[in-house]
């Protein structure tokens, strides 16, 4: 199993990437469009931006300095597929934003798969 840290320019420029990748594709049945896994891929968590700095809000709750974030538009993929993510692929280690369950808040890329049954691998 892989899992891809990715941050793009705009979340349209990631999802146009991950379907040229062919990670998920967009399906409309019945006139409803979702997006579909394709190929290896497990999951696709759409991040969206993220803050580099809180914002603060005094005692009744108005803000006093809105939040700042980092640039970009991140999106993690969990995937049994080798991805070349290039320019787009980060290393957030510990300060990540998400985690997959069951896996390390600082996993960036190649992931053991999981030992079955709690069992150690032989």
């Amino acid at each position: 199993m892989y899992i891809y840290k990715t941050v793009f320019d705009n979340e349209l420029e990631g999802k146009v990437w991950l379907e040229r990748e062919g990670v998920w594709k967009e399906v409309t049945e019945e006139g409803v469009t979702t997006m579909q896994y394709t190929n290896g891929t497990q999951s696709v968590v759409n991040i969206g931006k993220i803050i580099e700095i809180k914002p603060t809000c005094d005692s009744d709750g108005n803000l006093i300095t809105p939040a700042v974030y980092y640039p970009g538009w991140a999106y993690d993929i969990m995937t049994t597929d080798v991805i070349d993510f290039g320019q787009y692929q980060v290393f957030p280690g510990d300060k990540s934003a998400s985690q997959f369950y069951g896996w390390p808040r600082n996993t960036d890329n190649l992931v053991p798969d999981l030992p079955v049954n709690n069992e150690e691998e032989e």
